[in-house]
């Protein structure tokens, strides 16, 4: 057992212990489930714009409701685990994705969008809850060296719910509603209904079992290595590494929710003959490459700065969104596609950055970082109306802009006192 876990705080025995290697398992899953429904809203935007007749700015505001839970989120989640401990958290952040998974059915009922929202915000909360929780757990459960791979590692996993979620949306949504045995069943919501059983069935299992949870106290503890507190005696908001890994993270998730809002209807526009279902088949596609992506990545950041990497892909990505914004019939789509290849690897690289050097500060400069989620509120909704005003092309813009910042944010990094170490 590694040395940073030689210690464990343990829940009562009458529950069942389950292994260190056992929780990664369990925490791998939970990426692939909110990936999933992160995925599953992509296809949800294009479902709701014709259901409803919606604009595309105003089927943005899905990704308002959902990341805008990540922001309000973000600082009572940190609260909850201090309080009441990884499991606890956990088991609080799955019943509240529960609760809004089977909120779509009183919100078919309503028949509004703004009863939609509401639904999603809820379960968009729990698995804010959820994602913040098992992230922070992941880096604990194991040693502290390797914390950004082993993150990367289950994120990675994540990729593959990423991938799913819009073979199903695109199999699903798209059918007709009808009436079975009497009762009136819309696609959507069914399978909502679904994945709310799912979930309270996971809660049922962990309510069975206790994990391991990290002691803080003996993690403060373990003798940092020297270039992992350079940065320690700075306040955080004066420290321009941390600023800039904030804003990072604001354009990494507005560009990334953005493109993945309005991904079909820019395959459908430059895709000739291509139905929204197929549409979304070339999401998964492209879900696909996220997830290779952040497996390379795995093995290339033994070896590379994240900072170099960053800087590498972020500049791709610029170029790539230049080249969707010519509006190329079928070669756009390609590139558009391809682009998720390297944009994978920036959440991690910029994560990493943000933090290294910060010693016990490194907690606080990870929550800081998690609002910032809420960039993936406001800039799908800017492209939403530049798309309605434009086109969906020039939309593109949006996310071009952010990727520039990301690489300038790179670039312009202080490095003064830290020396990447090859792993």
């Amino acid at each position: 057992m590694d040395a940073s876990l030689s210690k464990i705080t343990e829940l009562p025995v009458s529950k069942k212990a389950i292994s260190i290697k056992a929780t990664l398992i369990l925490v791998t899953a939970f990426n692939f489930m909110w990936a999933f429904s992160h995925t599953l809203l992509d296809v949800l935007n294009k479902h709701f714009q014709d259901v409803f007749h919606i604009s595309h700015g105003q089927s943005a505001f899905i990704q308002t409701a959902y990341l805008g839970a990540y922001f309000l989120s973000a600082i009572p989640v940190g609260l909850l685990m201090k309080r009441f401990g990884y499991r606890n958290s956990i088991i609080i952040g799955l019943l509240l994705f529960a609760t809004g998974c089977m909120g779509f059915v009183p919100a078919a009922m309503v028949g509004t969008f703004s009863a939609f929202l509401t639904a999603i915000f809820i379960l968009a909360s729990g698995l804010a809850c959820l994602e913040i929780v098992c992230n922070l757990y992941a880096t604990k459960l194991g040693d502290p060296k390797d914390a950004t791979r082993r993150l990367t590692l289950a994120q990675a996993f994540g990729g593959m719910g990423g991938m799913c979620g819009p073979l199903v949306g695109g199999a699903v949504f798209f059918i007709p509603a009808g009436t079975v045995a009497g009762f009136y069943v819309e696609p959507a919501t069914l399978t909502y209904v679904m994945l709310s059983i799912l979930v309270v069935c996971v809660v049922g299992y962990m309510i069975s079992i206790r994990l391991p949870e990290a002691n803080h106290q003996d993690e403060n503890n373990i003798e940092p290595r020297p270039e992992d507190t350079v940065y320690e005696n700075v306040p955080l908001l004066k420290n321009k590494n941390v600023r800039k890994a904030m804003l990072s993270q604001f354009c990494y998730n507005g560009a990334h929710f953005g493109i993945g809002a309005f991904f079909i209807n820019y395959v459908i526009e430059h895709w000739d003959g291509i139905t929204p279902a197929k549409a979304a088949y070339f999401l998964s596609m492209a879900m696909f490459c996220y997830m290779s992506g952040r497996f390379l990545g795995i093995f290339v950041m033994k070896y590379i700065d994240p900072r170099k990497l960053q800087i590498f892909n972020s500049s791709v990505c610029v170029l790539a969104c230049l080249f969707v914004m010519l509006g190329y019939q079928y070669i756009s789509v390609v590139v558009l596609i391809c682009m998720f290849l390297f944009k994978s690897t920036l959440y991690p690289t910029i994560f990493s950055m943000g933090v290294r050097g910060l010693g016990k500060k490194s907690q606080m400069a990870a929550s800081l970082m998690v609002t910032m989620f809420v960039g993936g509120a406001i800039l799908p909704l800017v492209m939403g109306y530049l798309s309605d005003i434009t086109s969906i092309s020039t939309a593109f813009i949006v996310p071009a802009i952010c990727y520039a910042l990301i690489c300038w944010c790179a670039i312009t990094q202080d490095l003064t006192g830290y020396k990447f170490s090859k792993a």
